[in-house]
């Protein structure tokens, strides 16, 4: 018979010793396998978090730059486009980075059409350490408040009777005053027109770069030349409502809703047009226009000119009379629905539009300047917006 062989307690105790050890390892490590998992998930959550807030921290930094550079370009439609931003606060453009919080936002503006009337927008926002980055697009227009710009210094509805002294110059064409109705260009003998001279070298090519002719006297109080258009009743039969809408293309109630940017009433309308620039400026009621500079930064005063970097012209509309005294000088062009009557040394450049008739008082003195520059200048006087469809994150 075989004999049976018994393990001892101690024998025993240890291999149950080795089972728990196993098993306590086994729980260990899959208790750390977990807490890692666990750890990394958390990290991960955090990681995403974080990722999202600087990613909408980037957002709002584009966002912001972007409607900081629309409003700056609503204000200022000729400021700089490399530098849309006043970061010192000294009131002039200095730069095209902007902080916003903690993020930061870079504009670059590119001009789609060639004269500013359409500009591409691209903000790119950054978070607080440059690891998230959005970027906005936006397309801004700016409609033309002046569609169909004159081709004539002075252009009237009704008659023109020149009491004091008066030169209306126009040194792109050979028409000057265009009438509707009778001119009469008194007994003054400083009263005159002036086109370019055809002696002159560089004549014609001279008319199509703005104020290079040089001028000769056309008419005057003793004759009118063919620079005089009177009588046409192609112009003098007009209604004012078509008269207006042939130079603004809109009626006068639709206009004045949609593209003013500055209205204001006789009483207060010196001080807020005084020094206006790059705006259509809507005068409601009869008008005397004394001492003001308008279309140009700094104040111009007797027979100074504005510098050309200070000219900015404005869309000037008088629902009523207007009436000149003092030293006046308009860039850009005056329309007048009723009567003109010019007192003082009044000069505009561009033109000057009038749907009544127009009078020069007995030492008044009336300077007219036509200048196509000036008149396609106001076409950033116009009010700008965002084209729809154009807005773009990515």
């Amino acid at each position: 018979m075989k004999s049976c062989k018994f393990q001892t307690p101690s024998v025993i105790s240890k291999q149950r010793g080795a089972i728990t050890l196993a098993i306590s390892l086994s729980i260990l490590v899959l208790s750390t396998l977990v807490i890692f998992n666990v750890s990394k998930a958390i990290l991960m959550e955090q990681k995403i978090t974080n990722n999202e807030n600087r990613a909408a921290l980037a957002f709002e930094a584009a966002e912001a730059g972007l409607t900081e550079a629309i409003t700056v370009l609503q204000e200022d439609a000729s400021i700089d486009l490399t530098a849309v931003f006043d970061t010192n606060n000294d009131g002039t453009g200095d730069s095209n980075t902007m902080t916003v919080g903690t993020g930061r936002v870079t504009i670059a503006v590119t001009d789609l059409s060639g004269d500013r009337t359409s500009l591409r927008i691209v903000a790119q926002g950054f978070s607080d350490d440059n690891t998230a980055t959005r970027t906005i697009t936006q397309t801004m227009t700016t409609i033309n408040p002046l569609p169909n710009a004159p081709d004539n210094p002075v252009v009237t509805k009704g008659s023109i009777i020149i009491s004091g002294s008066a030169t209306v110059h126009n040194p792109e064409g050979h028409s000057t005053i265009w009438s509707g109705d009778d001119i009469d260009l008194g007994s003054n003998n400083s009263t005159s027109t002036e086109v370019p001279d055809a002696s002159a070298a560089g004549y014609p090519a001279c008319m199509d770069v703005p104020m290079s002719c040089s001028l000769v006297q056309s008419s005057s109080r003793l004759l009118a030349s063919v620079d005089i258009i009177e009588n046409d009743t192609s112009l003098g039969t007009l209604s004012d409502a078509e008269f207006f809408e042939n130079f603004f293309g809109l009626d006068a109630t639709t206009y004045r809703s949609s593209m003013v940017t500055l209205e204001t009433v006789p009483a207060s309308a010196n001080a807020a047009v005084h020094l206006a620039t790059h705006e259509v400026i809507w005068i409601e009621g009869n008008h005397t226009f004394s001492g003001v500079t308008i279309g140009c930064t700094s104040a111009v005063t007797g027979n100074n000119v504005c510098p050309n970097a200070n000219t900015k012209p404005s869309i000037v509309i008088v629902n009523g009379n207007a009436t000149f005294s003092g030293n006046p000088h308009i860039y850009g062009i005056l329309y007048v629905t009723g009567d003109v009557t010019a007192g003082g040394n009044t000069t505009v450049h561009g033109a000057l539009v009038i749907g009544g008739s127009a009078t020069s008082n007995t030492g008044g003195s009336l300077d007219i300047w036509y200048n196509s520059s000036i008149l396609a200048g106001t076409s950033l006087a116009g009010a700008s917006t965002g084209s729809a469809g154009t807005w773009k994150d990515f």
